[in-house]
């Protein structure tokens, strides 16, 4: 065969592998799970770079996968500027309204060994150390975060994505490997370019912050503003069969800026961003589970995506064209409506927070030891843990008790961390959470010393006191005991963690004044679950029938 005659034959060999990869593409099915990701690769998403729609940027802190795993954090951006194509934020844009922070904060778990998704929500209200990067941003000027500031995890955002996501990887030891960043306008454009999403709604709703207002119960089609009101909703009233809605008395109570006083003919939810979350899964689920029925073979649905996608998606620039084609691919059979959904177990702290003289509205705080087995589940592994006699640790006096300090000292000498003395002081206020500080490159010094913490506890990156390699400062809800073991999983091997020796003596100690368990007649103290029941005026997918 001549040499014009291979390469034909080659050719005619790359065409048709082609040609089967994008049927292979277009018979994917496809759900909002992973949200724009997936739809990018499995229909025509090359097309997104070739016309160079797609913004790309450079996120230093996005970490390389490891295996057959990969962890993506899909962004909600409440950028009023950056959806200028909604006559509503347009006009916020044009008043001055663009206060840049994350709706939604949401870590999919890609699982490339068994095809399976998980995701985890992080309250956008969860308060953190290292929210912010820098002193000039937020005034904090302790020697012992030099460079992180504390604040809810949603402002973040307004530094840039690579900012959330060292906050994520810091704060909670979850590893991102790529991000995509959409905004209002990304969502309404998709649900509409879908023909809408059908949910059923068992009660009337009402939400004069996000403009959500259904006037009747059932099977409904929602356009793509009334499903961003939906999933935006954090301020919900519903009213059951035989009750008047008084609208206009909902309008003068949230007008005024208060929300937790029901106006007759309607009942305030009161679950605030955790009652929002549960509802954005209940949608995804519902939206899932009708695009995957729809598919995404039909050429005007694909190009519609196209146009409703681009313009106004942001994702890492280490996420290739050909990064998606897999990511289609491997997950092609995936089924994203009955992808576990956790969202990351917190304390509600529903007074207004004061944190070093400033007042930071309401919060809620990350706890453990819950937080780190949800994370562990989550992921499917457990951390890689160290011997606790080759971890130097200081105690730092967060609540002006020097006792609490002494006996948290002396309770992790007790389970063999090796302690260095310290004066150094770090109070915030009367309410504080403990931070367990480290250094950079010793994560895995903190997450031994945490697995021994109860209490509202978070991770820190920063200069721990005395020289150690970890810092506790303590907090006003705070214990001491012999740690659990981390949960086994099958993709982790037993010898790939020690664990502390379960014959040292547990000590404890704990301080006031926020408790797991809700204090008696206390509504500003309160659990919060990784998953929590549905309530029965929340809509969900419509029946099949």
């Amino acid at each position: 065969m001549s040499r014009f005659g291979s390469w034909r034959v080659r050719r005619r060999e790359r065409l048709a592998k082609r040609s089967k990869l994008r049927r292979r593409l277009t018979r994917t099915g496809i759900g909002f799970g992973l949200l724009i990701v997936i739809l990018v690769g499995g229909g025509a998403g090359y097309y997104f770079y070739r016309t160079g729609q797609v913004k790309t940027i450079r996120a230093p802190h996005i970490v390389a996968a490891k295996g057959p795993t990969e962890n993506i954090l899909l962004i909600g951006s409440t950028s009023r500027c950056a959806a200028k194509s909604i006559a509503l934020y347009r006009q916020e844009c044009a008043s001055g309204v663009n206060g840049i922070n994350s709706d939604v904060v949401l870590v999919a778990h890609l699982d490339g060994s068994t095809g399976k998704i998980s995701l985890l929500s992080i309250p956008r209200d969860a308060f953190v150390p290292g929210a912010r990067s820098g002193s000039a941003l937020c005034g904090t000027t302790s020697p012992l975060t030099p460079n992180l500031c504390a604040d809810k995890i949603d402002s973040a955002l307004v530094e840039g994505p690579d900012q959330l996501i060292a906050a994520i990887e810091q704060d909670f030891g979850i590893p991102i490997n790529h991000f995509v960043d959409l905004n209002f306008a990304t969502f309404t454009n998709v649900v509409n370019a879908l023909g809408g999403i059908k949910m059923y709604f068992p009660d009337r709703l009402f939400d004069a912050s996000s403009f959500l207002k259904i006037t009747h119960t059932g099977c409904q089609l929602l356009n793509g503003t009334q499903a961003l009101a939906l999933v935006r909703s954090r301020h919900l009233y519903y009213f059951t069969k035989g009750e008047t809605p008084n609208y206009a008395a909902i309008q003068a109570v949230t007008n005024a800026g208060t929300y937790y006083t029901s106006s007759s003919g309607g009942h305030y939810d009161g679950t605030g961003d955790l009652g929002r979350i549960v509802r954005v899964h209940l949608f995804l689920k519902a939206l899932a589970q009708q695009v995957a029925a729809r598919g995404l073979s039909n050429p005007i649905t694909d190009n519609n995506l196209i146009g409703a996608i681009a313009p106004n998606l942001t994702v890492d620039s280490g996420l290739s064209t050909i990064d998606m084609v897999h990511l289609a691919l491997d997950f092609r059979h995936a089924n994203f409506g009955s992808a576990p959904e956790l969202t990351l177990p917190t304390i509600t702290y529903a007074q207004p927070y004061t944190y070093e003289g400033g007042n930071y509205g309401d919060v809620i705080f990350p706890t453990e030891p819950q937080d780190q087995q949800v994370v562990d589940q989550f992921l499917g592994t457990s951390p890689t843990l160290v011997a606790p006699s080759s971890v130097t640790v200081s105690v730092v006096d967060g609540t002006n008790s020097a006792s609490q300090t002494a006996a948290v000292s002396t309770s992790l000498g007790h389970l063999g961390f090796h302690m260095v003395a310290t004066s150094a002081t770090n109070y915030v206020g009367p309410v504080a959470e403990t931070t367990v500080l480290y250094r950079p490159g010793h994560l895995a010094q903190a997450q031994t010393v945490m697995r021994s913490l109860r209490g509202t506890v978070v991770l820190g990156q920063g200069a721990p006191a005395a020289g150690a390699e970890v810092s506790v400062v303590t907090g006003s809800d705070l214990a001491v005991a012999a740690p659990t073991p981390p949960a086994s999983t099958s993709t982790t091997s037993p010898s790939s963690t020690t664990s502390p020796s379960s014959t040292t003596t547990p000590a404890t100690t704990t301080t006031n004044p926020i408790s797991s368990t809700p204090a008696a007649g206390n509504p500003n103290y309160g659990y919060n679950a990784a998953t929590t029941a549905i309530p029965p005026w929340d809509p969900y997918s419509c029946p099949a029938s």
